[in-house]
């Protein structure tokens, strides 16, 4: 594995090496011919030209131009050869790069902090970063190899110019380097317009996915919220494109004033040129070749060192943001499998937890204070925002920034290893996953460090998935989602079973619903609540919701209100209080008659 942490240029141009050596062996046997050939082509040129002219008015045998006119037919045959074999070496090596060097920021991306994900400033980052990194981190050495091989060219050509016509050659040297400052500038203006437009990126590409995306199709033809949001995309999008056609445009205005200015002035060096042709001091041919390497070797100061120089500056930064996120904490042991078996569940206690979303100062858990033993079912029930799934992100370790203690089985939950933690507590969230693998593998992920076809029979029957298994076409091995030419789209009451699928069939002592049934109406997650109480009567269950479909199946059910505990007790007890409990159940009681 490619060590990608804390890299310095220098570093970065090594990683080619480890990755595709054959091809960047190819890349640099074919850029020093290509260099050796440039200076070569000009004399060669000169020489084609004096000979033909000697030839034809001298009437010298035309023999002697077959030499100089068989070297530009292999120098053109070469370069002809030249654009396929480069493409081709390409493609092998960017094929290498994507499989060496996106696994180490896919894991890296595995073992950062849930809060990073949160968070706008890091997740622009890391959305910046992840912007085609094997092309960046690769590109590091193809820019040094082409400001060798252009800067070999420049200066191969332009001791060719300053022999031959000293006066155009100075003028292009010293002329070069304002050109280069303003490369170096232009470079990190595109890159601070990147970061600047990353925002308005992301909110387009989201805006766009609704748009679009099949999952969103019906709410879109029912709402008709299309041209809405077509108004926010184009709004995202036109300020995106701005900010960089704005930098574009400096950069090109920039480089072609210079160019233009380099260009006028070796035309005057051309004139100057045109006595010692005149006197005989300069030959025709040598005249014509300098003039056609003089106005490459413009485009080469004037186009391709800038853009050299930009790419330069541009990778820089992109190495600075690269380290960043290579530096962004982690979750210790987030990689590892569950532990086999799981840990005994015998309790659960928060004791003046306090917890406010980093880089917030709102509250969401203000001194919560309540217990769970093993075998209840409990049910967390309050109004949107009370706090109920952050409780439940700090019981699985999303979050460690939390005051107060988080005791399970009487030892402070910071003090337990995550593969244990992934052992103990099985969660299935509102927003569950949706595999594009087969139906088998799907169930299998709950069990994930191995299951067996009997336990994920079991399971999908329980779930009553079974049934709907039997007549897909390839049973439980029938592939799911789009992304397969022939797989299968599941409805989402189907989805929404199979991830049921998963939570029994994980081994997790401790099983969280956490509003998986907020799409199903009230009576149909009602019966789901039940389903699922008398699967996992064996375990510990905690239920999460607004509506109040599971609570009247939990032995305790908690009240939260603002971050705190605002009631606890059973659902006769609470009804019988007549408080907020009670008074939710009244208002939602019709749901379910």
């Amino acid at each position: 594995m490619i060590n990608l942490k804390n890299l310095t240029f220098k570093r970065t141009l090594g990683i080619p090496f480890k990755v595709a050596p054959v091809e960047i062996g190819v890349n640099l046997i074919e850029a020093i011919i290509s260099l050796a050939i440039t200076p070569v082509s000009v004399l060669v040129t000169a020489y084609f030209i004096d000979t033909a002219i000697t030839v034809v008015t001298e009437g010298e045998s035309f023999d002697r131009i077959i030499p100089p006119l068989v070297l530009m037919a292999v120098f053109s045959i070469y370069w002809y050869i030249l654009n396929p074999l480069t493409n081709l070496v390409r493609q092998s090596m960017n094929i290498k790069a994507r499989l060496a060097l996106r696994i180490p920021f896919l894991e890296k991306r595995v073992r950062l902090e849930y809060k990073h994900a949160e968070n706008k400033d890091t997740i622009d980052l890391i959305n910046r970063v992840w912007n085609n990194p094997e092309g960046q981190l690769m590109g590091v050495f193809d820019t040094t190899l082409n400001f060798i091989f252009t800067l070999g060219r420049v200066i191969s050509i332009g001791v060719i110019v300053l022999i031959n016509a000293p006066l155009a050659g100075l003028i292009l040297f010293v002329l070069s380097a304002p050109i280069f400052i303003i490369s170096i500038k232009a470079g990190k203006d595109n890159y601070q317009a990147h970061k600047e437009a990353t925002l308005d990126a992301r909110w387009s590409w989201n805006i766009y996915w609704v748009l679009t995306a099949r999952e969103t199709a019906a709410e879109r033809n029912m709402f008709g919220f299309v041209d809405f949001l077509s108004e926010k995309f184009q709004h995202y999008f036109e300020a995106n494109r701005k900010h960089v056609l704005k930098t574009n445009f400096k950069w090109f205005a920039r480089s072609k004033a210079s160019s233009i200015l380099l260009g006028l002035l070796s035309a005057a060096g051309l004139f100057v040129m045109a006595p010692s042709v005149a006197a005989g001091t300069l030959s025709v041919g040598m005249f014509i070749s300098i003039q056609g390497a003089l106005f490459s070797l413009i485009n080469m100061i004037g186009w391709n060192l800038p853009y050299i120089f930009e790419l330069f500056t541009t990778q820089r930064e992109y190495l600075k943001e690269s380290n960043q996120y290579f530096d962004l904490s982690e979750i210790e042991g987030a990689e590892s499998l569950p532990v086999v078996p799981p840990p005994e569940f015998k309790s659960l206690e928060f004791k003046n937890v306090s917890f406010s979303y980093p880089g917030t100062e709102k509250v969401i858990l203000d001194e919560l204070s309540l217990k769970m033993e093993k075998g209840k079912h409990y049910s967390f029930v309050g109004v949107n925002g009370a706090g109920k799934t952050t409780l439940i992100k700090l019981i699985t370790r999303l979050y460690d920034d939390y005051t107060g203690e988080i005791l399970l089985n009487g030892k402070s939950l910071r003090e337990w290893e995550l593969p244990q933690i992934k052992g103990m507590f099985c969660a299935l969230f509102q927003d569950f996953a949706q595999f594009d693998i087969t139906v088998a593998e799907n169930a299998a992920i709950g069990k994930i460090n191995g299951a067996s076809e009997a336990e994920i029979e079991n399971a999908l029957e329980l779930a009553n998935f079974d049934k709907v298994a039997e007549e897909l076409k390839d049973g439980v091995n029938t592939l799911l989602g789009k992304t397969h030419e022939d797989g299968i789209e599941l409805s989402g009451g189907q989805w929404q079973r199979l991830a049921f699928a998963r939570a029994i069939i994980s081994p997790a002592p401790v099983k969280i619903l956490d509003e998986p049934t907020a799409a199903l109406d009230p009576i149909a997650e009602s019966q789901v609540y039940a389903q699922f109480e008398s699967i996992a009567k064996d375990f510990t269950t905690i239920f999460i919701s607004h509506r109040l479909a599971s609570a009247k199946l939990a032995d305790v059910i908690f009240v939260l209100k603002d971050g705190k505990l605002a009631e606890q007790g059973s659902h006769e007890e609470l009804v019988g209080r007549g408080e907020m409990y009670a008074e939710m159940f009244e208002s939602q009681k019709s749901w379910y008659m």
